[in-house]
């Protein structure tokens, strides 16, 4: 009896072992054909949204707007020149050619600061010098408003108007001074050269510089 019950035993493990045996290779072979992994569009959702948003970062460019911008020009004849050939023939005039004023003509030098709200408004402030007499000069300070009509390509035109006031050390006091550019143009893109080529003010009928873009 006990010889039959382990015989029979030692029969039923062999099936079972290799039933299971059947079953595993029937799971791997499913595995692998990819069958019995289920997947759901929740387990996967959050790594795809991330993957989406860290390419929509990537994709958009960043602001290139160079906000900062400092220049410096020279003109020729400025307010100041045309008011001092003006005083000096008033004066050879109504002194009978007793006296005499002497004029320079020396043009102006402005250094001005722009600060750019976007690609066509630009505000600063200009700081300029000028020599028209022989014994007198004049530094002038004028807040600035300009607009640029193509401020991110390489030729940008602009329309500037300047006005403020300025400080001679012939006389005591100030007086108001202003500038007008209505045709402007600036070649280049980081240090462009600056031209005033319709002007008129204490900057120049005509002026010329470079700047600085940052």
């Amino acid at each position: 009896m006990l010889k039959k019950f382990l015989f029979a035993t030692i029969i039923s493990l062999f099936f079972v072992s290799q039933a299971s045996a059947w079953e595993m290779g029937e799971y791997v072979k499913n595995t692998q054909g990819g069958e019995g992994i289920e997947t759901t569009d929740s387990t996967w959702q959050p790594s795809i949204n991330q993957t989406d948003r860290t390419m929509a970062q990537t994709s958009v460019p960043k602001n290139t707007l160079k906000r900062h911008s400092v220049s410096f020009t020279y003109g020729i004849i400025t307010m100041t020149d045309f008011a001092a050939a003006s005083a000096s023939v008033a004066t050879a005039i109504f002194s009978l050619g007793t006296a005499t004023l002497e004029e320079s003509m020396f043009g102006a030098f402005s250094i001005d600061y722009g600060y750019k709200f976007n690609e066509v408004v630009e505000t600063g402030l200009v700081f300029n010098y000028a020599h028209p007499f022989v014994n007198g000069s004049f530094y002038t300070i004028m807040p600035k408003f300009k607009l640029n009509l193509n401020y991110e390509g390489f030729i940008n035109p602009f329309i500037e108007l300047d006005a403020g006031i300025s400080i001679t050390n012939m006389a005591s006091g100030v007086s108001p001074m202003f500038h007008v550019t209505f045709l402007g143009l600036e070649i280049g893109k980081t240090t462009p050269i600056v031209l005033h080529l319709l002007s008129f003010g204490q900057r120049g009928v005509v002026s010329a510089g470079i700047g600085v873009r940052i």
